[in-house]
């Protein structure tokens, strides 16, 4: 548990003993098989194996930077998030938590205004994106990536306050670090994004190169990846993802599969923009043979995201993916993630309901069976969000709690699952009561129980936001 790392915050922390949550080793090393420790014992699905896995690299300058339901992506009138996927630009069912409905732009487009030839015209820039416009990430509204036109301020928001009081936070000798955590724990995505701006409009450098600077460890990792936003963290977390020695599996299930194409897009759009690479071919470089194919899948960007569902088509789906499993002599890897990999969310579920009726067995059951290594765990990521509540609630409060499960903390996971969740806060709200009825125990109890310090405290105070 965490709990061993009792040093005080500032202190040095103990020489590396090879344990969970202790100080970060260079990389990642390779899995040693999936859902599987060293010593051939089972473990629960999203922990790693006993390998000292989930620690960043100490003091690392972290480059700049999450649908199927796989992060924030419920269907209307559910925990507030938006799925089906509407159509790539199209009006968002619901307003993202906390704006007022919005009169949506697609995403790139000029206001109506313009569109109607009120003004503006050929070589006018981008218009800025308020909240409640402009495309969505993680279920919730986020301001449009250049070329658009960044926010300078936001109504109701006085970002030049906020970085007045991370500066003197960070100024002289010593780091307020609760500071920093009052100020970056409550802000949105638009806030977020606002404040990043003006810090570095005032004090000259980046917002997350400050906090590098200033912080250290844990306490660092949480609040970096807090400042990107939505968008900018999973970039940043895709980067680590295929950053050092051995690919981060874990990290490309929770980012790149779900996804509605919309957010592919993004991603695909951001990772080149921010790193100069096309995310196609790092990802290629990243993986082999059929797992590298349904990737390539994922990555295409073209699901099907009708709201509509036909039953006779999932009916036959239920028989392809019995047939290409438990009812074929050897495994069809590549149907089944033509199936699980293209199919819009609405008809994903009722394949998942469909599925134990007909064949007695929960499709992620029938994964787990079938598959082997990294293909195995994304389909079953992907199987178990579909699963249950069919909004990816059940698995998410899972995966939560296996991060804080067994001998010592999964600090990388937890910080992550916690940051990315935390967007889309009517549905962490649906995540925090489930692991309250599934393990008898709040989640912010939990992560006490597991972290100490500033450290403790910047999970908790983003746990507490909602």
């Amino acid at each position: 548990m965490y709990g061993q790392y009792q040093n005080n915050y500032g202190q040095p922390p103990p020489p590396p003993q090879q344990q969970w949550g202790q100080q970060p080793p260079t990389s990642y090393p390779g899995p040693g098989g999936p859902g599987v420790y060293n010593n051939g014992q089972q473990q629960p699905y999203g922990a790693p194996p006993q390998n000292n896995y989930g620690a960043p690299p100490p003091q690392v300058n972290y480059d700049s930077h999450p649908s199927q339901n796989g992060y924030g992506a419920p269907p209307p009138q559910q925990y507030g998030g938006h799925s089906p996927q509407p159509p790539y630009g199209a009006p968002s069912p619901q307003p993202p938590y906390g704006a007022p409905p919005p009169h949506h732009t697609p995403y790139g487009a000029p206001p109506l205004a313009q569109q109607h030839g009120a003004q503006g015209g050929y070589g006018a820039p981008s218009p800025q994106t308020m909240p409640g416009q402009g495309p969505r990430f993680l279920g919730v509204s986020i301001p449009a990536p250049p070329p658009a036109v960044p926010l300078s301020n936001l109504q109701g928001y006085n970002a030049q306050f906020d970085a007045e009081r991370i500066r003197k936070a960070t100024k002289g000798f010593g780091t307020d670090e609760r500071t920093l955590i009052d100020v970056l724990a409550p802000l949105d995505a638009f806030q977020m994004e606002v404040l990043s701006r003006t810090y570095e409009q005032t004090v000259g450098r980046s917002l997350k190169k400050t906090l590098e600077k200033e912080l250290s460890s844990w306490l660092e990792y949480t609040l970096v990846l807090l400042s990107l936003g939505p968008l900018g963290g999973d970039l940043h977390l895709l980067n680590r993802a295929c950053s050092g020695m051995g690919t981060h599996e874990d990290l490309l299930n929770e980012i790149l599969l779900g996804r509605s194409n919309e957010e592919m897009f993004l991603l695909k759009e951001g990772y080149k923009r921010v790193y100069g690479k096309d995310l196609v071919a790092v990802i290629r470089g990243e993986l082999s043979m059929k797992t590298e194919r349904m990737f390539n899948m994922a990555l295409s960007g073209q699901r099907d995201e009708s709201p509509y569902v036909n039953q006779q088509q999932v009916q036959q789906d239920v028989e392809a993916l019995y047939r290409a499993g438990p009812g074929k002599m050897g495994t069809d890897e590549i149907g089944v993630c033509g199936i699980l990999l293209s199919r819009s969310d609405a008809h994903l579920q009722a394949v998942a309901q469909a599925f134990p009726q007909r064949h007695r067995i929960p499709l992620s059951q029938m994964i787990q069976s079938e598959f082997s290594g990294h293909m195995r765990d994304g389909l079953y990521y992907i199987a178990k969000g579909v699963e249950n509540d069919g909004q990816g609630v059940v698995r998410d409060a899972e995966l939560l709690y296996n991060a804080m499960a067994g001998m010592g903390t999964k600090d990388e996971r937890m910080i992550y699952r916690i940051v990315r969740n935390h967007w889309n806060r009517p549905r962490f709200n649906a995540i925090k009561n489930q692991y309250q009825a599934q393990y008898g125990k709040t989640l912010k109890r939990a992560v006490e129980g597991e972290t100490t310090g500033k450290y403790e405290k910047a999970l908790v105070g983003i746990i507490e936001q909602n």
